[in-house]
């Protein structure tokens, strides 16, 4: 399947996606090649790559408590999201 990122919105919506490896080979070379032309977008990819590091770097050394951890995804999992329509 053909993936064309020349829309600097879709490349966007999929960085998640690349800095994880979750892309094809494809569309994360498409990614790529999108990134050396657009330094807006590639501006974009540093400063979350950068972010990520400082997460991963001050998260890494202390583990939650697993009581803490067990609230969480408790929470998580009930957590319900009402919308009004009119």
């Amino acid at each position: 399947m053909m993936h064309e990122f020349e829309d600097c919105t879709e490349v966007l919506q999929h960085l998640y996606e690349f800095h994880d490896h979750e892309l094809t080979e494809e569309e994360a070379d498409e990614i790529r090649a999108h990134l050396l032309a657009c330094e807006p977008c590639l501006d974009h990819y540093q400063v979350e790559d950068a972010m990520r590091l400082l997460i991963r770097k001050c998260c890494s050394e202390e583990k939650a408590p697993d009581t803490l951890r067990l609230r969480v995804q408790a929470t998580y999992t009930r957590t319900v999201v009402i919308t009004e329509t009119d």
